[in-house]
């Protein structure tokens, strides 16, 4: 391998990430048997004017480039100097994707094994300080000029590879590096491969951090291992951005991809990370409400920006929110016009709903309608009784519990098959308590409408069987909202009554 030839690379670019980013100056040195044989220069229009700051880094600015060719001018020069040689860069991904990217817009490919220094000299020399070229140069003593230029850059890395072949004769750390069918080839310069290695492949959340063990990025995934490898093979500026940040990879297995959701959201209103874009703005639900109006009738409304003083339940899309209204006046023969599903009529004229009795023609007392009131507001109620979701735990032999509080998540917990559970009450001594969220409450609302199949304990006292614990299994939502098409009775057919149970005896 003493022959093979390694072109050493620098570009300065326009500083837009790697989409949309454009090349201002390039150099290529090409380097074998530890000698330079080869050399080439220029600055580049990019045909598109220079930020302010990127001037003030690299000190090339619109006039300088004016007059400079265009990469399609100098697209030859660079598949010819490169040709036949191992790409090499200090942080690799970044030159060999922009300049690549530059190919592309030419509708030409551009392809060459790649070696990053960054990795090699962490290999080579370890326990740096910084892997920075300017921190390595001054580390190690090698000579730093006209930095933040393509030439100045691309003197030093030479040297610095150099140095790492001096400090590596028969190449094996290089052809290591080389040679790697991992996602190691594309993992962020200064994350360990033997960390990656390390990932689990179950279900979870992970964390990117930066040198400082924040959190950049949390997300969630089945296969923790296989989405944080998607990550890396991501080429949006984003993403670069974040790699270029990320020094370390943590994680949290949970089993399941409910308990995974739910935990995600959680500790992302947490410490709100730099990268995660979602779930940092809080939507406000509608909310639904109730209160007698001028002529003495109970009235429900759905509200989204006030502040009510009797909240019944929340919904976190207006259609969701409509049809569980629906379905309440055609199970409660309640009016559509006092259900917020009419405005500005004086007799309701639904489309849909027929059944509301004539309240509002006066042909129903406020006495009974209110009754009918109660009887819907009951119903309401049943569905915030608290309860355990059980799903699969983050071993064969454990299980886990999301704990709904009154219909709303409040924690988690897990239990194994040697832990003395009998009681409803003593999952307290499993449980992590949890702060609930509107995120937290769309999870639960679409787990519950979507899975065909899920175990539910009741923790609430029961008439008839109040030592029992309860479960459901079908499509049954904690609220109305998570389930608003069912009919009440459709709700409760699948409620079976069984005697007193553990975790580890429902299935």
């Amino acid at each position: 391998m003493k022959d093979v030839k390694f072109a050493i690379t620098d570009i300065e670019t326009t500083g837009n990430g790697i989409k949309g980013n454009r090349i201002t100056e390039i150099c290529v040195i090409v380097v074998q048997n530890g000698k330079v044989i080869d050399e080439y220069s220029s600055l580049v229009n990019p045909s598109q004017a220079i930020p302010l700051y990127i001037e003030t880094l690299t000190g090339i600015n619109d006039e300088m480039v004016f007059n400079a060719p265009q990469f399609s001018e100098i697209a030859d020069e660079i598949t010819k100097i490169t040709k036949d040689c191992i790409f090499v860069a200090h942080n690799v991904n970044f030159d060999y994707n922009i300049i690549r990217a530059e190919f592309a817009s030419l509708d030409r490919d551009f392809k060459r094994k790649r070696l990053c220094t960054v990795r090699l000299t962490k290999k080579l020399i370890p326990g740096l300080f910084s892997y920075s070229l300017g921190n390595i140069c001054t580390s190690i003593n090698i000579p730093h000029i006209d930095r933040h230029r393509a030439k100045g850059d691309c003197d030093a890395t030479v040297t610095l590879f150099q140095r790492c072949i001096s400090l590596d004769p028969e190449f094996e750390v290089i052809n290591q590096l080389l040679n790697q069918k991992t996602a190691a080839s594309y993992l962020p310069p200064n994350f360990k491969s033997s960390d990656f290695e390390k990932l689990p492949i179950t279900t979870g959340v992970y964390f990117f951090k930066d040198k400082d063990g924040r959190p950049l990025y949390i997300g969630k995934a089945k296969n923790i291992k296989s989405r944080i490898k998607s990550h890396f093979q991501e080429k949006s500026n984003r993403k670069y951005k974040l790699m270029q940040e990320t020094y370390s990879i943590d994680y949290e297995l949970t089993g399941n991809e409910l308990l995974a959701l739910l935990r995600e959201s959680e500790l992302i209103l947490k410490f709100f990370p730099k990268y995660n874009k979602a779930q940092k703005k809080v939507s406000r639900p509608y909310t639904l409400t109730s209160y007698h109006n001028q002529k003495g009738i109970e009235q429900f409304a759905l509200h989204k920006n006030k502040i009510a003083p009797v909240s019944w339940m929340k919904f976190y899309t207006r259609e969701e929110a409509i049809k569980f209204m629906e379905f309440l006046c055609e199970e409660f023969q309640l009016c559509p016009k006092y259900c917020g599903l009419q405005t500005g009529v004086k007799i309701c004229d639904h489309y849909k709903i027929t059944n509301c009795g004539g309240v509002c023609k006066g042909e129903v007392s406020k006495e009974e309608y209110n009754a009918r009131v109660e009887k819907a507001i009951e119903y309401i109620e049943r569905y915030d009784d608290s309860c355990l979701l059980l799903e699969k735990g983050r071993t064969r032999e454990e299980k886990s519990f999301i704990y709904l509080n009154k219909g709303k998540y409040a924690g988690y917990g897990y239990i194994g098959p040697s832990d003395d559970f009998n009681h409803p009450e003593e999952f307290k001594n499993f449980l992590t308590p949890a702060k609930n969220s509107s995120y937290a409450d769309r999870i639960v609302s679409r787990y519950l409408k979507i899975k065909r199949n899920f175990t539910k304990i009741s923790l609430s006292n029961d008439e008839e069987e109040p030592e029992d614990l309860v479960e459901h299994t079908g499509i049954m939502g904690a609220g109305p909202h998570r389930n608003s098409t069912n009919r009440r009775s459709s709700c409760y057919e699948n409620l079976q009554i069984t005697r007193k149970i553990g975790l580890f005896s429902v299935h």
